[in-house]
């Protein structure tokens, strides 16, 4: 379905459990929970403090639990809906650490699972990007973040202001049970 298409479309699967109870996230990714909410500033600190995050702990060069921060992400999808969820990824563009050398979105997009791994330490699954025959680039979200986050994050790194192009996102969410979240496919127009 083309972005845009939204609420029914979500099957939810290993979404917010992370597989290690350890695992941690750079603090200042959380703070894109706080932008999702920018019609009711005081919404998103109160959704997160409930799950034990402190705003004032948000900064870029910490790193805290990730379980947390997927706790008010599943909080925040069941109160407030999943297109919540879908901003606070595509708000990610703006807090999460990209490599500098790196700022055409089919580059990030392609190093995706890397720079994953730049905002993460222990085990938070994968990103599996791939080119297909006719330029699409194709990511295999297989992570414990919602597949509504995903789609955000993959609309966010798209739309970001420094992408001279534009591009065409194509979500598919996964089947029930599998470890795979969603698969994008992104298309320049």
């Amino acid at each position: 379905m083309a972005f845009g298409e939204a609420a029914n479309c979500y099957r939810w699967t290993m979404e917010f459990v992370c597989p290690d109870p350890k695992a941690r996230v750079r603090a200042g990714n959380v703070r894109a929970t706080l932008g999702a909410f920018k019609l009711m500033p005081e919404l998103g600190p109160r959704m997160i403090t409930q799950h034990g995050l402190k705003v004032e702990d948000l900064n870029s060069e910490r790193f805290i639990l990730v379980q947390p921060w997927l706790n008010a992400l599943k909080d925040i999808q069941s109160t407030v809906g999943p297109d919540k969820v879908r901003s606070v990824g595509r708000n990610l563009i703006d807090h999460a650490h990209f490599p500098p050398s790196i700022t055409d979105p089919e580059e990030i997009l392609m190093a995706l699972d890397d720079i994953h791994y730049l905002n993460h330490r222990g085990e938070v699954g994968h990103y599996v990007s791939s080119r297909a025959t006719d330029g699409t680039i194709v990511v295999r979200c297989e992570t414990p973040y919602p597949a509504a986050f995903e789609w955000g994050l993959v609309d966010g790194i798209c739309r970001n202001p420094r992408a001279s192009r534009r591009y065409e996102i194509q979500f598919d969410p996964a089947a029930s049970g599998q470890t795979l979240t969603c698969t994008l496919h992104v298309r320049r127009l």
